[in-house]
């Protein structure tokens, strides 16, 4: 009795000092990785990576002046740079990997569902940037953001999460009985690899599928009417190669060199992520239905607080302690008036309707995406 109450007092005693230790850790990290990034070498391996798994990240300063775009070129790819040295010197306490995901899909409301996620005070995402939407909610690890060799390593996907730090302020001082991380990826349920290498890395993780009507997710795009062999919808050579590799993939093969620009360039990629039932079954392969939640983005809007409680429930978060905030819409882009010409939108329809019908199959539930929605 005694030795355990003298255990604890020394406890007690030494926490404080191992957090401004783990603090002063977290300065000289942060310093050193400062310091590393004006040698200009560093940024330009981080930068050359993230660029190739994510080709779109230019956009956000494409539209700028030259000198504008320069100064926001250079800023974000020095605060990049820094984020990532941080991270990776500040390994050793970083043990955390993904209690649950949000895995999909496109326009479906993941970063929606991720940012009132977050507005609980047990659960937190990864330590990304506030410059882009897509790197404060995503780590992009399966898709090779740390390089195409290095997209199923545990340890270097640890350093996306946040510090021993984190967990003890959420369990120690805000009083949370459990804290949890998640990743929040809208395409990691569109490559048919990821399924294998998550269930490597986090075997008894749970899973969030965001699911919506492709007819209706891709409105603003395809306005010009259909045709005769219409070639927006013809698979080239190419396309049908790329997903045949990436479906041999194996947990430990590099990444095809071509799959980023392919994946997010051509329509037909995201054709093949609206085929939700054939998507959605190597998961089913590896991970248990229980361990598995289907939302549908029409129920997401019209009930948002309700099924981020439902989902705190899932993961096993207190549903009581989600405090719901009227949030602006996540990853809202600016489509200048374009709509999709009807008889695109009837295609559509019809391209995707064998495949929903095998998901109500599958999931033994019906959505109605049957009818052309405006």
């Amino acid at each position: 009795m005694y030795r355990s109450c003298y255990a604890k007092t020394c406890a007690l005693l030494l926490w404080p000092l191992v957090v401004v230790l783990l603090l002063v850790y977290l300065v000289l990290a942060y310093v050193l990785s400062v310091l590393l990034t004006l040698l200009y070498i560093p940024r330009l391996f981080a930068v050359q990576k993230l660029y190739w798994c994510c080709p779109f990240i230019p956009q956000i300063w494409e539209a700028q002046t030259w000198f504008k775009r320069q100064c926001m070129r250079v800023g974000f790819e020095s605060t990049y740079t820094i984020n990532v040295l941080r991270r990776i010197l500040t390994l050793p306490i970083r043990p955390h990997l993904p209690d649950f995901y949000i895995v999909g899909f496109p326009k479906a409301g993941t970063t929606s569902l991720a940012n009132q996620l977050k507005q609980h005070p047990a659960l937190s995402g990864v330590d990304g940037l506030p410059w882009h939407e897509s790197l404060s909610k995503e780590s992009h690890f399966f898709n090779g953001v740390l390089g195409r060799s290095h997209a199923s390593s545990a340890l270097l996907y640890r350093s996306f999460f946040p510090t021993i730090l984190c967990r003890w302020w959420s369990e120690n001082i805000r009083g949370v009985e459990k804290w949890m991380c998640f990743d929040a990826c809208p395409v990691t349920a569109c490559l048919p690899y990821t399924a294998r290498r998550m269930k490597a890395i986090t075997p008894d993780a749970k899973l969030i599928f965001m699911l919506v009507n492709m007819g209706v997710a891709l409105t603003w795009s395809m306005v010009d009417p259909m045709t005769i062999h219409d070639p927006r919808f013809q698979e080239n050579e190419e396309e049908a190669q790329l997903w045949k590799d990436l479906k041999d993939l194996q947990p430990s093969d590099p990444l095809p060199h071509n799959m980023p620009e392919l994946f997010y360039t051509h329509l037909h990629s995201l054709l093949m992520c609206g085929q939700y039932a054939d998507r959605i079954h190597p998961f089913l392969q590896e991970f248990p239905r229980a361990n598995m939640m289907f939302i549908d983005f029409n129920e997401f809007t019209k009930n948002t607080q309700g099924v981020v409680k439902e989902v705190c429930s899932f993961v096993g978060a207190d549903p009581a302690l989600y405090k719901h905030k009227e949030l602006p819409p996540g990853m809202k882009t600016e489509y200048q008036g374009r709509r999709m010409h009807p008889s695109v939108k009837q295609h559509l329809t019809t391209y995707f309707k064998q495949s929903n019908n095998m998901l109500y199959s599958m999931l033994h539930r019906n959505f109605h995406w049957t009818d052309v929605e405006q």
